[in-house]
C-alpha cells in the first residue's frame, strides 16, 4: 500500500512540474549516405533487415540545377517528363532561412498559434503509431527536442508571408494551380514511409539535413503500394522501411533508385506519383509547395516568353540578344523570388487549428477552378476524386449531405461516375452555385458556433 501511495505522489509531482523524462535528441547531421554495402554473412541477402537503400546500390544522384531556372525551362526540362531535380541553394539567401534558425524567434512571433503535431509512439514488435494532436506552437517549441514529436501540417496563414514561393512556380500555369503548402519541423532522427503525392511538389529545406530516396512509380507493386483511392497518384507502402525483409521481398534488391541530400536552402522537385522516402537529421525545418499537374503549360506572365521572341531576330545580333536575355532572366528570377506564399492563391489553408478551404465562401467561378485543379492533367474527374475532396473540406456530421448526391448535381444523370473537362468548363453557373451553397452553409454554421 505504501508503494502505491508513493507512485501516486511521484506521478502528481511529475504532472505539476511537467518534468522531462528524456534527454535532448542527437543533433548530428554527419551520416554516410548512400549506405556502403558490406556483404558479411554467407546466405544472408545484402541489406536484409536493414533500412531501404541497403539492398542495392543507387543508380546515381538526382540531377541538380545550381543556377536559377525559370518556370518555362523548369517545365520543359523536368515537369513535362516527370523527372526529379534538385534546385541547389535556391533559398540559401532567403531571410527566413536565417530567422527561423532560432526557436526564440519562432516562439516570439508565432508562439500563440494553434498547430497540429504528430506524436510518434513506438510499439514493440508492431508498426509505429502516429497520432495527431493540437497544441500551441510555443508548447511544441518547448518540448520537441525531448519528445517524439514532429510538426507536419498545412502552413498556418499567419506564417505564409515569411515563406518565399520558389521561383520555378512564380508564373504561368503553376502559379494558378497551387493546392497546398505544408510545414515540417522536427528535432531530427525521423524517417517517412515510402509514399507518393497526387500533386507535384517542391520541397525546400530551411534548416537541418534531409536524405531523399526516389523510385519510379512503375515499381509500386514491389512495395505492395496502397493507393489512397484508385488512380489517386497518392498512397504509401505498408512495409517497414527501416527493416526490409529481403527474404520476403526479394525484388527490392533489383529495384533501381536515385538519391539526394538536401541542406540549408536546397529544394527538390518530386513529380506527382513518384515514390519517395525522406530521412531527417538534426533540428530540421522545411516546407513543401504542391501544385497540380497540367495537360499543357501556359506561360502567361512569364518573362522568358519575350526573351525567346527576341532571340528569333537573326544571327546578326544573336550574341547581343542572348547576353541581354541572360541578364533579364537573372533580373526576372530576382523579382519572382520576392513573392511569398501569402501572395498567391492555394486551394487549402490552415488557421485556428483547422485545415480548410482557402476560400471559405465559394462562388461558381472559384468552384469551377477547383474542379479543374482536381482534374490534374486528366480529362475526367471521377466521383471518388470529388468524394475525397468533399470529405476533406467538410468533416463528417449529421448535416453533411452524401458526397455522391452533391456530385450528381453536376452530372447529366445519376448514373454518371465522372465529369469530363469539357463538361466542367460548360457547367451552368446555377448548378455550380447549388454545390457552392452546400459548402458555404457548412462554413457559416461553423463560424456561428465559434
Amino acid at each position: 500500500m505504501k508503494e502505491f501511495v508513493f507512485v501516486l505522489i511521484l506521478s502528481s509531482l511529475l504532472n505539476v512540474y511537467d518534468c522531462k523524462t528524456s534527454f535532448v535528441k542527437d543533433q548530428s547531421i554527419d551520416f554516410v549516405f548512400p549506405p556502403v554495402q558490406q556483404h558479411v554473412i554467407a546466405g544472408i541477402p545484402e541489406g536484409h533487415l536493414r533500412p531501404l537503400g541497403w539492398q542495392k546500390k543507387p543508380e546515381g544522384k538526382v540531377r541538380e540545377e545550381k543556377d536559377a531556372v525559370t518556370p518555362p525551362t523548369f517545365h520543359m526540362r523536368y515537369v513535362k517528363n516527370s523527372r526529379p531535380v534538385v534546385l541547389r541553394g535556391l533559398l540559401k539567401h532567403a531571410p527566413v532561412a536565417e530567422k527561423w534558425e532560432e526557436d526564440s524567434y519562432l516562439k516570439e512571433k508565432y508562439g500563440k498559434l494553434n498547430v497540429t503535431i504528430t506524436v510518434k509512439k513506438e510499439v514493440f514488435n508492431k508498426e509505429s503509431q502516429r497520432n495527431k494532436r493540437r497544441m500551441l506552437f510555443k508548447k511544441f517549441l518547448l518540448d520537441y527536442m525531448y519528445e517524439n514529436w514532429y510538426l507536419s501540417s498545412t502552413v498556418h496563414e499567419d506564417m505564409m508571408a515569411e515563406l518565399p514561393l520558389p521561383n520555378v512556380l512564380s508564373c504561368g500555369s503553376y502559379k494558378e494551380r497551387l493546392t497546398e503548402a505544408e510545414l515540417w519541423m522536427s528535432s531530427g532522427g525521423t524517417s517517412s514511409l515510402l509514399h507518393s503525392h497526387g500533386d507535384n511538389n517542391v520541397h525546400c529545406v530551411l534548416d537541418g539535413r534531409k536524405d531523399f530516396i526516389l523510385i519510379d512509380p512503375k515499381h509500386k507493386e514491389v512495395f505492395k503500394f496502397q493507393e489512397t483511392y484508385p488512380n489517386s497518384g497518392s498512397g504509401h507502402s505498408p512495409m517497414d522501411m527501416e527493416m526490409i525483409n529481403v527474404f520476403k521481398y526479394p525484388k527490392i534488391s533489383q529495384t533501381p533508385w536515385i538519391w539526394s541530400t538536401l541542406l540549408h536552402g536546397d529544394c527538390i522537385y518530386v513529380p506527382a506519383g513518384y515514390l519517395h522516402q525522406v530521412r531527417s537529421y538534426g533540428r530540421g525545418i522545411s516546407f513543401t509547395v504542391q501544385f497540380a499537374p497540367v495537360p499543357e503549360f501556359e506561360s502567361a506572365g512569364c518573362k522568358e516568353e519575350s526573351k525567346s521572341k527576341r532571340r528569333k531576330k537573326g544571327k546578326k545580333d544573336k550574341e547581343d540578344v542572348e547576353q541581354k536575355g541572360e541578364k533579364e532572366e537573372k533580373e526576372d528570377v530576382t523579382e519572382e523570388e520576392k513573392l511569398s506564399l501569402a501572395d498567391v492563391e492555394f486551394v487549402w489553408a490552415y488557421s485556428n487549428g483547422e485545415r480548410h478551404l482557402k476560400q471559405k465562401k465559394l462562388v461558381s467561378s472559384s468552384l469551377r477552378r477547383i474542379l479543374s485543379i482536381l482534374l490534374r492533367d486528366g480529362n475526367q474527374l471521377y466521383q471518388n476524386q470529388f468524394k475525397e475532396f468533399y470529405e476533406d473540406a467538410l468533416p463528417a456530421d449529421d448535416n453533411r449531405p452524401p458526397a455522391d448526391e452533391i456530385f450528381h448535381i453536376m452530372t447529366p444523370n445519376d448514373n454518371r461516375k465522372y465529369l469530363s473537362r469539357d463538361e466542367i468548363n460548360a457547367l451552368a453557373e446555377s448548378r455550380l452555385q447549388n454545390v457552392c451553397d452546400v459548402f458555404n452553409k457548412r462554413y457559416e454554421r461553423v463560424r456561428d458556433e465559434l
